[in-house]
């Protein structure tokens, strides 16, 4: 792949794949897409009766797999396909990520004894950037705990996930006859492990991982335009779509409250029901608004606690606020269904809940019928 490609793919990835496949149905197990889906990917999986636009968690080869998770396998999987691999790389792929970091992306605080003053003020910068917990183990980061010491890239390219995934497979293809040598052997040539033998444990679950995931991975590869679609391959999210932002149901509408203006709707759900990005834009802002943000508020502490804004163009922008925590950055693009936090109860708040507002030139708007006239019936039954 030349230069020009490569990071034309790698564009179109970061905003198509890396967090399309996650959950919006809590509680979901996938059924079980066996391994004969690898000698004929071209066959479309079955998708559930209740996955729904943005994917949802699974269960796979026993192993529960969160929102995150599946985000980042699906992000590995289509990097494959985008680079013109075959299944066996991403299955691969996967089982070095999960021995490493259980599909996790791992920042550093550079604490570990082995480094020196500057080389742990680097790998702390690793904090800068979205992860989804810490590491420690030398300068090791992201998916794959690969090592900019080691001349993997800089901090900030491996806390891309589809620059930690694309060069993951360009060290895996120099391996020699890496398609035909044991999994264990082709991950440890990669990543020079000193438990190089581990990788073998989790390669029915790759494979497994990676029938269920490659369907979707090459429906990206074949019209991105189409936009980011999540585990369950025949449910899209075309470009340009709006979505729900959550699951649950409406439990406070915009408009006078208490002698105020309740500048959007409330949908309540479980907590830590994942929250996604309505449609596709800008992270404006990704912050805790208020004194404190990591626990529970009440009506007499001030702001949105952890907050997620996004600007769509033409004025309009979204907000989620009272979120337990949040997985995107500012100046991060994200398209609709991209994972943008957990409902919580932070701020301003006292329940677990979304409160989600649309604005049109900073002034706030209705959701409701502003969704409706988007194909988006926030009043519909969505239990979560």
């Amino acid at each position: 792949m030349s230069g020009a490609a490569e990071r034309a793919a790698r564009a179109w990835l970061w905003k198509a794949a890396a967090p399309v496949a996650l959950p919006v149905l809590a509680g979901l197990t996938l059924l079980l897409i066996p391994l004969a889906v690898l000698a004929a990917p071209d066959q479309p999986a079955a998708a559930s009766s209740r996955c729904s636009i943005g994917g949802t968690r699974g269960t796979v080869a026993g192993i529960e797999l969160d929102a995150v998770q599946m985000g980042h396998a699906q992000t590995i999987v289509a990097v494959a396909a985008a680079q013109g691999l075959d299944p066996y790389a991403a299955t691969v792929a996967l089982a070095t990520a999960y021995q490493e970091s259980r599909i996790r992306m791992l920042a550093n605080d550079g604490s570990s004894p082995e480094l020196t003053a500057e080389q742990a003020a680097v790998t702390a910068t690793s904090l800068q950037h979205a992860h989804d917990g810490l590491g420690s183990d030398h300068d090791s980061v992201n998916t794959f705990q690969q090592r900019w010491i080691a001349g993997w890239g800089t901090v900030a390219q491996l806390m891309d996930p589809v620059y930690a995934a694309a060069a993951f497979y360009d060290r895996l293809v120099e391996v020699p006859n890496w398609r035909t040598i044991p999994l264990t052997q082709a991950a440890q040539e990669v990543q020079v492990s000193a438990a190089g033998g581990a990788y073998a444990r989790w390669a029915p679950f790759a494979g497994e991982l990676t029938g269920m995931l490659w369907p979707t991975a090459q429906a990206i590869v074949a019209d991105p335009a189409r936009g980011a679609s999540g585990v369950c391959p025949n449910l899209p999210v075309p470009a340009g779509s709006w979505i729900r932002p959550t699951a649950g149901q409406v439990t406070s509408g915009s408009g006078p409250r208490w002698g105020t203006l309740h500048a959007g709707v409330d949908i309540a759900g479980p907590r830590d029901s994942p929250v996604y990005a309505a449609g596709g834009g800008t992270v404006i802002t990704a912050a805790c608004t208020s004194a404190y943000c990591d626990r529970d508020g009440g009506l007499g502490l001030a702001g949105y606690g952890n907050l997620v804004e996004l600007d769509h163009g033409g004025g309009v922008t979204t907000r989620y606020g009272h979120l337990s925590t949040y997985t995107v950055s500012a100046g991060q693009h994200v398209g609709a269904g991209t994972l943008v936090g957990f409902q919580g109860s932070t701020g301003n708040s006292t329940g677990v809940h979304l409160h989600f507002e649309v604005r049109q030139d900073g002034a706030p708007l209705d959701p409701v019928p502003w969704l409706a006239d988007r194909g988006v019936d926030l009043n519909a039954s969505n239990p979560g």
